[in-house]
């Protein structure tokens, strides 16, 4: 009986497996397994692409412990010589057995060969920051008052509040923006800022008690001087807070 065209594509992905499997000691690239060890991304997309290949789709994420591109990821952000891609990894044990069982992140830049892994997204992002972007932490705050975002984008007042506020040398390619966010809004959100950085939430960010409210009255202070009536009747609502995981 003449096979049908699924059973031969069947055949061949096997006889595909079966050459991955024999070349595997010879391969070079990331590993097939969680590791630490600083890879370029390409590197890791191959590695997982591959251990899907050898092992099937379905629950390839916490079986293999690897790291991947996360669904929200929105590609890579570059400021000057560096980009960031974000990467995340569940370390969940099996059902039944002992483990770490937690997810954890990897920020990585290629053009320096660096990398920092974290338990939470935001610590991976703001440590690429300090690792590119020297200056980033002394950027003003823009208050909630200060609308960032509608449904068209960036609002008028707030590209306005920016371009008077921000140093023109972090008005560039990739720069950040940071806004002051409702209590639950804390993620930094990529591709937010007026030149496609990131929107840091400054409601996430570690502030010394002694001074923890000064950036965010200081800016509430140069809104009110700077744009007079339209700012205090500006809604009362924080910068959008992007897609949730």
């Amino acid at each position: 009986m003449k096979p049908v065209d699924g059973q031969l594509a069947f055949d061949f992905d096997e006889f595909a497996r079966e050459d991955a499997r024999r070349d595997l000691p010879s391969r070079e690239g990331a590993p097939l397994h969680f590791t630490t060890d600083y890879y370029a991304p390409g590197e890791l997309d191959e590695a997982f692409e591959l251990w899907c290949f050898l092992n099937g789709n379905f629950g390839s994420i916490p079986r293999s412990h690897m790291w991947h591109r996360p669904s929200w990821a929105t590609g890579e952000t570059e400021y000057g010589d560096h980009s960031i891609v974000t990467f995340t990894a569940d370390l969940s044990p099996p059902r039944g057995a002992a483990g770490p069982g937690d997810v954890v992140y990897r920020a990585s830049c290629e053009s320096c060969e660096w990398h920092a892994v974290d338990d939470s997204e935001n610590g991976v992002v703001e440590a690429w920051h300090d690792h590119a972007v020297p200056g980033w932490r002394e950027l003003p705050v823009i208050p909630a008052q200060v609308r960032v975002r509608d449904e068209k984008g960036l609002t008028k007042l707030a590209k306005a509040w920016i371009s008077e506020h921000y140093p023109q040398h972090m008005q560039v390619a990739g720069a950040p923006i940071i806004t002051e966010r409702t209590p639950h809004a804390t993620r930094h959100v990529a591709g937010y800022s007026p030149w496609r950085g990131y929107d840091l939430s400054w409601t996430a960010l570690d502030h010394p008690s002694s001074t923890s409210d000064r950036p965010v009255s200081a800016a509430r202070r140069d809104l009110a001087s700077a744009m007079g009536a339209e700012s205090r009747q500006a809604p009362q609502l924080g910068a959008v807070d992007g897609p949730r995981r």
